[in-house]
């Protein structure tokens, strides 16, 4: 490589980051300034309509000088998209917990409990229905979601798998990811109706991600030795979490 050939590529610029991109800080006093941010656009979302809300309400809730809020974020929805990413790691640590083995009679019974776990997640966190059915977040909070809805398609199987023999799969990861969009969907048209996950759509969500799996999946596969001694032991297991970055 030439001498201006290499001064060209050193100074090749970095891809822009997104304009409504919050700014992640990486040391101690602008982490806390942040989180405080965040903490506040999460107080004022539970109480208020994502229409009444800008920066400047935010900056006011949390008691930070709007310097630091334009700092950190240069739209609401960089603000929001902050807020929706701490959601996504709230939804990581979900599939952490471990699950009693003797409730798992059958994959639809795991299906099940994940998918009370989302719902759950969702109605104690009513900011996080706004954000991601209200659709308020913003396109980079769109593409998150995928992003993240895409990464538990990934590891679908294998946390099945952990728990049931599960039969080998041609292109599992989209099949799992056409059945999380049909729960998604039907989660969807529950906030909008109900601003709210309710259980009689629960019911509907589940039914349509099982009926969709049915179509590759034998309604019965059995159970891995390991999930059936520890049901026999009354313990439960931890089978491999729900994301794959």
């Amino acid at each position: 490589m030439s001498p201006a050939k290499a001064k060209t590529a050193e100074k090749a610029p970095k891809a822009p980051r997104p304009k409504s991109a919050p700014r992640r800080p990486s040391r101690g006093p602008g982490i806390v300034r942040y989180n405080s941010l965040v903490d506040a656009t999460e107080r004022l979302l539970t109480e208020q309509s994502p229409d009444d809300i800008g920066l400047y309400q935010i900056g006011e809730a949390a008691d930070a000088p709007m310097a630091s809020v334009y700092h950190f974020f240069p739209t609401r929805e960089a603000a929001f998209l902050a807020l929706a990413e701490r959601y996504l790691e709230g939804f990581l640590a979900l599939g952490l917990q471990p699950v009693e083995a003797a409730a798992l009679q059958s994959w639809q019974d795991l299906v099940a409990i994940d998918q009370r776990l989302a719902m759950d997640f969702y109605n104690s966190h009513p900011p996080a229905l706004k954000i991601f059915y209200g659709g308020y977040g913003g396109l980079e909070t769109r593409q998150a979601d995928i992003g993240y809805t895409r990464g538990i398609a990934q590891s679908l199987y294998h946390r099945l798998d952990a728990a049931f023999h599960m039969p080998p799969l041609r292109d599992a990861a989209t099949k799992f990811h056409i059945a999380l969009a049909l729960m998604d969907a039907v989660f969807a048209i529950s906030y909008e109706a109900n601003g709210r996950i309710t259980e009689d759509y629960y019911q509907e969500a589940k039914s349509a991600f099982v009926a969709y799996c049915g179509l590759f999946l034998p309604p019965r596969l059995e159970p891995r030795e390991a999930c059936l001694e520890a049901a026999a032991r009354g313990e439960h297991i931890r089978l491999p979490q729900l994301f794959v970055a």
